[in-house]
């Protein structure tokens, strides 16, 4: 069984390490959900999945998305609400 943790204290988690608030941004299109804790300036309007890029996010109007987005949860890593840890590719 995998490990989870709540998505509230997942939020502590982030906002700990970034030493900044955040908000959790719950977005969806015709295919998925995605959920995003990203900090109050960040302006994210929509996203679409291209096979070559990943995710790509798009601002209010309509342009890429070139910083990081601190954290991004699509609906595999949510389970009953609890988001579900896995390792990170790179970590030992």
């Amino acid at each position: 069984m995998e490990e989870g943790i709540s998505l509230s204290a997942m939020k502590a988690l982030v906002e700990k390490k970034l030493k900044k608030k955040t908000i959790v941004k719950v977005m969806w299109n015709d295919t998925e959900k995605m959920t995003l804790l990203i900090t109050p300036n960040m302006k994210i309007n929509s996203f679409i999945y291209g096979e070559e890029e990943g995710y790509l996010f798009f601002d209010n109007e309509g342009k890429l998305i070139e910083y990081e987005i601190p954290c991004i949860l699509s609906e595999r890593d949510l389970i009953d609400g609890k988001v579900i840890l896995r390792g990170i590719k790179g970590e030992k």
